[in-house]
């Protein structure tokens, strides 16, 4: 393939692919893909994210000044990248907030890059998944500019999300996020959440659900079954500011929350 056309299709990109791409079957030298590369980002037509990660110009535009899809460069900063959190719902449609940092998993030792004004960081994925080697379970690749993304599946957001407010923008933003999703596979939700195997987390997603039952179509079992996974003492929802008791779910739950003051406008 010819460089050019590696481009076209190819807005975000890796050293890796695009010596694949201009190779043809042959192995190219690195010294070969790396002029090849030196020459277009000397001219504009690609600008580097780091080291091994481009992006393409648009057309009549030179790098510097060319706009680049920050989601497809998360995808591309590891080998096994997938878009989690807060990022994973931009990816998805449903962030009711633009987030200065985009989260992606990996269980690479990556950095975290900062971009355009932008922080890309790593966030490897929990420990239970790694050590029964499912760190890529409850994902799905998505579609952007033609060119395949792995993102965490609706599910797995939902509960990541609440699991780790801090990483989608803080719980205000997870709550508004997760309510503008119009529909969740309820039986997905329940294996992952007893994958996590973490009481706090089964009472925050059975709250939730609770809270959402109508528009989720939440059937009592699923409630009942979260509820039997729930602590037995009562934990937080968010330390940082004052509630009230769920004994349901044995949570103390921010007031505003109750009140109903952070659903999503759909």
């Amino acid at each position: 393939m010819k460089s050019l056309d590696f481009f076209s299709a190819h807005p975000v990109f890796t050293r890796e692919e695009f010596a694949r791409a201009v190779a043809d079957g042959r192995k190219p030298s690195s010294q070969t893909v790396d002029s090849h590369l030196g020459r277009y980002l000397r001219t504009g037509r690609i600008g580097r994210v780091k080291r091994g990660v481009f992006f393409v110009a648009g057309p009549r535009e030179t790098a510097a000044k060319s706009p680049v899809d920050f989601l497809l460069v998360a995808s591309r900063l590891a080998p096994d990248a997938v878009l989690g959190y807060h990022t994973a719902l931009e990816a998805h449609g449903y962030a009711q907030s633009v987030y200065e940092r985009l989260f992606f998993l990996t269980q690479h030792k990556a950095k975290a890059v900062t971009f355009r004004g932008r922080v890309f960081a790593p966030v490897a994925p929990p420990r239970v998944l790694q050590r029964r080697r499912l760190s890529h379970t409850s994902t799905v690749e998505v579609e952007r500019r033609g060119l395949s993304c792995r993102v965490t599946s609706l599910e797995r957001t939902a509960v990541d999300a609440l699991d780790r407010p801090d990483l989608t923008g803080g719980l205000e933003e997870a709550w508004r996020s997760l309510s503008a999703i119009p529909l969740l596979d309820l039986r997905a939700v329940l294996d992952y959440v007893r994958l996590r195997g973490l009481a706090t987390l089964a009472a925050k997603v059975g709250l939730f659900l609770e809270r959402h039952k109508d528009h989720f179509s939440v059937p009592p079992r699923v409630l009942e079954e979260l509820q039997s996974l729930r602590p037995r003492a009562p934990h937080y929802l968010d330390r940082s500011v004052r509630g009230k008791l769920v004994a349901a779910w044995n949570l103390i739950v921010p007031t505003v929350l109750l009140e109903g003051e952070w659903e999503a406008v759909r």
